[in-house]
């Protein structure tokens, strides 16, 4: 199996929990539905292609931050008591503000292997000239990430004495050895919307977030040519 495997550094990003408002959380890496999300606005895809994801790396720390948020209603009728009205272009909106907390990984270094389910060597290969392109967004909007490496390389059932993990990393439970680290439900993709008023149905995938140096089961596990270890996610 071929994969694509990308090497990312940001200096500051936030992987934003749901739910999380006042006080913005961020999980340990990236969800699956970021990368997924990352690759489809790479590929400029209309609709969802099925995706295998592994997902490691670490960041130096993770500090909390103070911004001032502006937020403007779409309809600017939904607030008619709302004294600060505002011109965005031609249309007018009304505006509220006010302060967050959010938490940001200091120095984050990730490592993505990414493979299609569906013509697999062809996307691949798209991808590999895309994001050569672009600039690669990972997390917020403001969450640019700089590609210290980008190869396609091919997997292989893990060939080593034993396997340990390389860096932080979600696995799914069937590759554990001994259960360990956190367990997530992690957003993968949603059905398809045709508007911000219906209700998004996401599909999850549940896999464990664990440190480095954690025992791995050698036959459910793959190494890619650079003898980084793979785990890929994904939903049907």
């Amino acid at each position: 199996m071929k994969a694509l495997m990308l090497k990312l550094y940001q200096t500051l990003c936030n992987y934003r929990k749901e739910g999380s408002f006042g006080y913005v959380q961020t999980y340990p890496l990236p969800t699956p539905s970021m990368i997924r999300g990352m690759v489809h606005e790479i590929m400029e895809f209309t609709e969802y292609k099925p995706l295998k994801i592994s997902i490691q790396g670490k960041s130096d720390a993770v500090i909390t931050n103070i911004q001032k948020v502006f937020k403007f209603d779409r309809d600017s009728n939904s607030r008619p008591d709302n004294p600060y009205k505002i011109t965005v272009g031609k249309a007018t909106k009304t505006a509220t503000h006010g302060i967050l907390f959010i938490d940001l990984h200091v120095n984050m270094q990730l490592i993505i292997h990414i493979s299609f389910r569906e013509d697999n060597e062809k996307m691949l290969n798209e991808l590999y000239k895309k994001i050569q392109e672009k600039i690669v967004v990972l997390g917020r909007n403001e969450d640019f990430a700089l590609v210290e490496d980008l190869k396609i390389v091919g997997l292989n059932n893990y060939s080593g004495r034993s396997a340990n993990t390389q860096f932080p990393m979600y696995v799914m439970e069937n590759s554990l050895i001994e259960k360990c680290g956190t367990r997530y439900r992690l957003p993968f993709y949603y059905d398809t919307v045709e508007s911000f008023e219906e209700n998004r149905v996401f599909h999850f995938v549940e896999p464990y977030y664990v440190g480095k140096d954690v025992p791995l089961k050698k036959d459910s596990i793959l190494q890619d040519e650079e003898n980084n270890i793979v785990c890929l996610l994904e939903v049907d």
